[in-house]
Order: C-alpha cells, then sequence, then structure tokens
C-alpha cells in the first residue's frame, strides 16, 4: 500500500492575528501495509512503512492519544484501496513538531545555512517525466544574479501568467539565499496562494525535482492579515520569519513610522502582480525601501492606469514565446444561451458550478469577474450558495 500523509509542521502559531509556520516534512510518502488497531476505546488504522519500520496511527477524531505511539494522524482511511492520499489530514503528534519552546534565531540561522550551495538550475522535461524549473524560470533567476552583481536598484520580470512567476521567486529566495523577505501582492486570495507556495517552497522540493538538494529546510513563513498597531506588533511577526506575505492593502495603509520598522527588517522586497500597484500610499510604502532589493514580477509590463512600471526591466519572457513553447493550453468556450437578461448571472454560476463539479478530480478553480465593487457583491451572492466550494470574494 502507497500512503501519502500530511506535511509536518515544525511551527504553527498565531502572532497579534497573524499566523507563522514552518514545514518540518513536506507530504511525506511510504509503501507499507495498514492494520486495524483498538486500544482503549480508540479505534483507527496503523500503518507500517516497508523501508524504516515506522508506525503511524490514522484515527478519524481527535481523541486522548495512547502512550506508547510516537505518530498519529487525524484522517479517513477508504476501505478496499491500495492508495490512501491524506494530506488534508492533521497530525495530532509527531517527533519533529516542535515544543513550546522555539528557537527562532537559531531555526532562521540554519535554514540559511541549509539554503548555500544548495540550488541547481535542473530543467523540466516533461517528455521525459523530469521535474523541475521552465526555460524561463531558469532565464529570469539568471538575470536577476546578473541584475544584483552590478546594481541594487529596482527591478521587473515580465513573465506570462502560467510561466511560473512563483516558482521564480522560490528560486531566487534560495538561491541568493535572502534572509528576509517581505512578499507582498494584491488580493487576499493570492496572498493565500502564494503563503502555500513559500511555506512548501513548491517545485523546489517536490519529490523527484533536481532542484533543491534534499537538505534544505522550508522557511519559516508569516501571513501578515492584520495592519499592526505598534512596533511591538511587527517585530512579533518580522523577528520571527524568514517570508513575510501581506497585502498591498495592508502595507499601504501603516503609518510612516510602522512601514519604516518593516523595511528594517528585511533585505528583500518581492512585489507579486506589481501593475496593480499605482496608488499613491502604496508608492509612498515602497519609498520606505530604497535601501533594500525590490524585484517587481509582472505579466504586464504596464499598470492598471497605463503607465509605465517604476523600475528596470530586466528580463521579458514574450507572450508569443509562450504560446510556442505550449504554457497555454486551447480554451473551450461553452455558451450559456438566456433571453431574460434578469436571469443572466444566475444562467452563468449554474453553468460554471456544473462544470466546476465535471472538472472536481483534476484540482480545477472557478473565478468569476466583474468591473466593479458593487457588481461584485452582487454576483457574489449567487456563488454562496454553493458553501461546498468554500466561495471567496
Amino acid at each position: 500500500m502507497l500512503i501519502t500523509l500530511p506535511s509536518v509542521l515544525a511551527l504553527d502559531e498565531l502572532r497579534a492575528g497573524n499566523r507563522i509556520r514552518q514545514i518540518a516534512e513536506r507530504t511525506p510518502q511510504a509503501e507499507g501495509t495498514l492494520t486495524p488497531f483498538t486500544r482503549d476505546r480508540i479505534r483507527g488504522s496503523l500503518f507500517r512503512s516497508d523501508t524504516n519500520g515506522e508506525e503511524t496511527l490514522i484515527i478519524p477524531k481527535k481523541v486522548p492519544l495512547p502512550a506508547g505511539i510516537l505518530r498519529v494522524v487525524e484522517g479517513n482511511v477508504p476501505a478496499n484501496t491500495d492508495v490512501v492520499d491524506l494530506r488534508n489530514g492533521t497530525w495530532l503528534k509527531h517527533p519533529s513538531q516542535r515544543g513550546l519552546v522555539f528557537d527562532y534565531r537559531r531555526e532562521i540561522a540554519e535554514v540559511l545555512e541549509s539554503w548555500a550551495g544548495a540550488f541547481s538550475y535542473g530543467q523540466e522535461d516533461i517528455r521525459l517525466g523530469i521535474k523541475g524549473l521552465r526555460g524561463p524560470q531558469i532565464g529570469a533567476v539568471h538575470r536577476v544574479h546578473a541584475h544584483w552583481t552590478v546594481s541594487d536598484t529596482p527591478a521587473t520580470i515580465v513573465m506570462p501568467t502560467g510561466t511560473g512567476k512563483t516558482d521564480t521567486m522560490l528560486s531566487i529566495l534560495v538561491s541568493a539565499v535572502c534572509t528576509k523577505v517581505l512578499v507582498v501582492v494584491p488580493t487576499d486570495a493570492l496572498r493565500t496562494q502564494i503563503a502555500e507556495k513559500f511555506l512548501t517552497l513548491g517545485i523546489l522540493k517536490e519529490p523527484g525535482s533536481p532542484v533543491l538538494h534534499g537538505s534544505a529546510k522550508c522557511p519559516i513563513v508569516g501571513v501578515l492579515q492584520h495592519i499592526p498597531r505598534n512596533a511591538a506588533e511587527v517585530d512579533e511577526v518580522f523577528g520571527r520569519c524568514h517570508v513575510i506575505v501581506t497585502t498591498s492593502s495592508i502595507a499601504g495603509q501603516c503609518e510612516t513610522a510602522i512601514q519604516d520598522r518593516m523595511a528594517s527588517y528585511c533585505s528583500h522586497l518581492f512585489i507579486d502582480e506589481a501593475h496593480h500597484a499605482e496608488a499613491p500610499t502604496w508608492s509612498a510604502f515602497k519609498a520606505r525601501f530604497k535601501e533594500r532589493r525590490v524585484l517587481q514580477f509582472t505579466a504586464t509590463p504596464f499598470r492598471e492606469d497605463g503607465r509605465p512600471l517604476d523600475g528596470e526591466i530586466i528580463y521579458t519572457y514574450p507572450l508569443k514565446k509562450a504560446q510556442e513553447e505550449g504554457y497555454f493550453k486551447p480554451i473551450r468556450f461553452r455558451p450559456v444561451v438566456v433571453f431574460n437578461r434578469k436571469r443572466v448571472d444566475e444562467a452563468i454560476a449554474k453553468a460554471a458550478i456544473e462544470q466546476l463539479r465535471a472538472d472536481f478530480d483534476k484540482g480545477h478553480i472557478l473565478m468569476a469577474r466583474a468591473e466593479t465593487v458593487a457588481r461584485a457583491k452582487e454576483i457574489f451572492k449567487l456563488y454562496e450558495q454553493y458553501p461546498e466550494f468554500k466561495p471567496v470574494q
């Protein structure tokens, strides 16, 4: 039997209402045997690894744990299957989980030390089933290192959507051994997505990927969800993390002294979807990082107001090249015909949800886009009727 277990978190805590995490072991897989387990009214399954004999108890719900078992996962094991996926389960007990005392400074130093010399430009080869970096990602990382040999001025990387900007960020983080990075994104949803990528190190730590040596550790990642009220709250988060991910709205609304405090901690500022960032408050925030290395990532070199982005464009991967390389897939158009204008939004939502359900096993997501906030709120009510998909606005 092949089993995939949840990632093991070495750290998972809240500081000033902001979540800070670090992965000790990413979704471990193992071959072994599964047997029924019953003790002290606890019922579950006991998995024994063929490789090292390690035992993991799998129980359907959290209960007082039996003594003598070092690894316990909360999750459900389907019947009559040779492949069990528990990635969405929760570790209730694991030797790598830290106790109440966590030495952040020592851990940060150990992570940075583990990155030194651990990165390589292993390239993806789909035909041979080799995981790795794509051509545009490798090109962008080389250009960043070349730029930093001659300049510390802000730089912009232009890569079409789908070519892998986030894994490019991760590659720069590790290959340059960046000591502390603030990553700014335009939306809450993107903040969650990017934070998860930095937490796992994406393709760099994928099983079978040659990009990063196995000894390289995952960073401590904080998600800044609230505007810090004072310097102490900045210290609570920035003093404990390698990577902090937040939105341009939160960053821009911070008081000047708070922004200066954030910048004082950071060695680098990464800005994702930089073409969204044209507000005066946001520009003032970026100015606080003039002594830091700033990288902007975008699919277009023009801001939403039509003006060009500031910062030298050091790398552009052409849209035509992305099409030729197969990074874009054909679009299948599904028309929705409704003659009653009042029912148009409802009909589109119904058809979209039907398609999402049909694609459930493919891991697809559904995005509805509107021109104004008012229209977005109106349309969102239609998708709130499907709570199983956890819609967000």
